[in-house]
């Protein structure tokens, strides 16, 4: 299996809205995703490389509308949350952080659109997933073949 390099040209083809972006805070981005957020390694629950690059550019796409989009920190002011209401005379704004059911980390992630749509995109991989190895039951261990063990007294 393979890991996914950070193609920063890539990502601002997917995600033009991101055409000013240096391609050092992207890589940066992606860096942060994959040691923190996204396994990028053999191990990773997503092996199909083509669809774990998808996710990182989902990712990165989400950090730098949430930590900025520029080099320079005061340049990235950017709210926490999704706008849910404004106001033009005498400046109001309102910002939503909604606690969704389930993970706490969902209203990390729907905080954005990118987020959001990771966060459904990974759904899968979230899910335990509970698999019969064979048919188990009194008497004998079938899925191994087995014979039972012989309890003293018939208990």
């Amino acid at each position: 299996m393979a890991v996914v390099t950070f193609d920063p040209t890539a990502f601002r083809t997917t995600y033009p809205e991101f055409a000013s972006v240096s391609d050092a805070r992207a890589t940066d981005m992606f860096t942060i995703a994959s040691y923190s957020i996204l396994d990028n390694t053999d191990n990773s629950p997503v092996m199909d490389v083509n669809y774990r690059t998808q996710l990182f550019y989902m990712l990165v796409a989400h950090m730098l509308l949430l930590l900025g989009t520029s080099d320079t920190p005061t340049l990235n002011n950017a709210p926490p949350g999704r706008i849910s209401g404004a106001t033009q005379g005498t400046v109001t704004s309102q910002f939503e952080y909604i606690l969704p059911q389930g993970s706490s980390m969902s209203a990390w992630f729907t905080q954005t659109k990118y987020g959001a749509l990771y966060w459904m995109a990974t759904a899968q991989f979230r899910s335990a997933r509970i698999y019969a190895n064979g048919s188990s039951g009194i008497g004998y261990a079938k899925a191994y073949g087995v014979a039972p063990v012989n309890i003293p007294g018939g208990v």
